[in-house]
């Protein structure tokens, strides 16, 4: 990290940035070519939790098996100088990103931990589940090989 005034090293403060982002942007390779794709997700002892239709692009790239990239930023704000000079303005933020490989679920009571999971992030972690929902529905798990963060104030 270029800027090491900048960087997060401790990995509660990564996990509650990761948390407490309202989404994550996951990328993949596509051989030649990126592929980026926001996401909604939740957090559950150490693993990011995602989910996907069953068919479709980014579900294919994911069943190959290989490494993603997931960026996170709870918060991104811009700071405005007194004097209103251009080259003075800046940004306070936090952004955590995580490296791994994520897995397909198929065992019944990961699964599970997957959906609470996803119910918790967005305030509903007691919400009934539409099984037959979670029947049409592919879930992964990432449990990263290596995060790193950044903050700016």
């Amino acid at each position: 990290m270029r800027h090491k005034d900048r960087e997060v090293t401790d990995a509660a403060e990564m996990w509650a940035g990761v948390a407490a982002s309202p989404w994550m942007t996951m990328a993949l390779c596509d051989g030649e070519e990126p592929y980026a794709v926001p996401l909604s997700f939740g957090v559950a002892d150490g693993a990011i939790y995602f989910h996907s239709s069953r068919k479709g692009h980014k579900v294919e790239l994911l069943r190959r098996g290989g490494a993603v990239c997931c960026s996170f930023v709870p918060y991104a704000d811009v700071v405005r100088p007194d004097d209103g000079a251009g080259c003075k303005f800046s940004m306070r933020f936090l952004s955590v990103l995580a490296w791994g490989r994520p897995e397909e679920l198929h065992d019944p009571a990961d699964i599970a931990v997957a959906v609470r999971a996803l119910l918790t992030a967005v305030q509903a972690p007691d919400a009934p589940v539409n099984e037959d929902a979670v029947g049409r529905t592919a879930f992964f798990r990432l449990v990263p090989d290596r995060m790193t963060a950044s903050r700016h104030e």
